[in-house]
């Protein structure tokens, strides 16, 4: 059962479509907001905004924090922990 604090995170990701898809894409592999912004069909200004939200909340970590240019996310366990509660929520199943 998620804590309270989980929760928590499950609406702030669950309230973005955006968030959603960076998460659900990023479950697979890692990938860069040039990648993200493509796979989705968002301008990489909702991306990177949505990453550095995600970034703040422990859902993802940059794993290239010194580079300008094609920054390299992945997804933290507890990011695959909340996608997995939004996508059932959503009607998915758990993988």
């Amino acid at each position: 059962m998620l804590g309270e604090d989980n929760w928590e995170l499950v609406s702030f990701v669950f309230s973005s479509e955006v968030r959603t898809h960076i998460l659900d894409i990023l479950r697979n592999a890692e990938a860069t907001p040039s990648q993200l912004a493509k796979e989705i069909d968002q301008p990489i200004s909702h991306i990177s905004r949505a990453l550095k939200e995600l970034q703040e909340k422990r859902l993802v970590l940059l794993l290239t924090p010194h580079r300008t240019k094609a920054r390299l996310y992945e997804i933290t366990d507890q990011g695959r922990t909340v996608i997995e509660s939004v996508r059932v929520l959503r009607g998915g199943r758990r993988t």
